[in-house]
This record gives C-alpha cells, sequence and structure tokens, in this order.
C-alpha cells in the first residue's frame, strides 16, 4: 500500500509531554514522538520462517478489514509477546507498527490501581492500531503484594 510509505509513526505514551509531533489522536493526558526505532522485518534477528509467518499474518489481517466490519466483529489482531529483556519483543513491535505504518500506544499497567481507570485510559484514545501492554511487570507486582499482604495478616494472627 502505497499510504503506508506517507506518513510517520508515531509513539504515544503517558509518560511522554506533547510535542510538535502530536496528531490529535488521543486526549491530553497523551503525549507522542515519532517512533525513530530502527527495526524492520529486514533487520530483525529471527528465524525467516517465523518472520514470514508473521509476515503474511499482519498482510492477512490488513486484507480482512471490510470482512470484519461486514460480520459485525472488531478488526483488531493480539500477539502475545514474552521473554526476558534483552530477546527483541520491542524490536518486533518496532518492525510490525514500521512494516504497518500503524501507530503505538504503550501504557505500563503497572501505573494502573483500577479496572474503571483502565477502562477510562483505553477510551481516551481513538483509532488505536497498536498497544503496547506491559502486564508482566503488573503481575510480578500483585503477586509480589499478595505476599505482602498474606505475610502481616499471618504476623498479625500470631
Amino acid at each position: 500500500m502505497l499510504w503506508k510509505n506517507l506518513r510517520d509513526v508515531k509513539l504515544y505514551s503517558r509518560d511522554v509531554d506533547a510535542s510538535d509531533h502530536d496528531d490529535g489522536r488521543a486526549s491530553g493526558e497523551w503525549g507522542c514522538t515519532n517512533l525513530e526505532h530502527p527495526s524492520t522485518f529486514d533487520t530483525l534477528a529471527m528465524d525467516p520462517n517465523a518472520k514470514k509467518k508473521i509476515v503474511d499474518d499482519l498482510e492477512r489481517f490488513l486484507k480482512r478489514r471490510e470482512f470484519y466490519k461486514r460480520v459485525g466483529k472488531a478488526w483488531k489482531r493480539g500477539y502475545l509477546l514474552y521473554g526476558p529483556p534483552g530477546t527483541g519483543k520491542t524490536s518486533l513491535i518496532a518492525a510490525m507498527a514500521n512494516y504497518l505504518k500503524f501507530d503505538v500506544f504503550d501504557l505500563e499497567l503497572s501505573s494502573i490501581y483500577d479496572n474503571g481507570e483502565l477502562k477510562r485510559i483505553l477510551l481516551s484514545t481513538r483509532n488505536v492500531r497498536f498497544w503496547l501492554l506491559r502486564i508482566l511487570i503488573v503481575m510480578l507486582r500483585l503477586e509480589i503484594g499478595k505476599l505482602r499482604i498474606n505475610k502481616v495478616r499471618k504476623l498479625k494472627e500470631r
């Protein structure tokens, strides 16, 4: 698609101040900057067969937008990436965003305290293409919190 090559990919975050790059796609609590990550599918260090499967899946996803609309389903695609730091999760996301020319919204879930706040934040955006939800850190903090609560309860029972 020709239009894909004509626009800059943006990175939105609640931790970034508004800038000249802001194009009004999100409310005031989101700032954005140009995503200048150099990762592409040509430069990504990844098994070529796995890379081809992802690119084929992304292309199939793009082609089926009207189908989703016709059957009344949300046009969305999800990927679960996991692994220790430095294994290429962010580079893969950047390669996908650069390939599709979709903006990325980065949300650190550890800063969210309840479902209502999460819903309000998600609804404060329009036409989001990529959500980068950093959930594993939250899960770890929740588990640590549960351990602390259980420890406090046991101390109180003594």
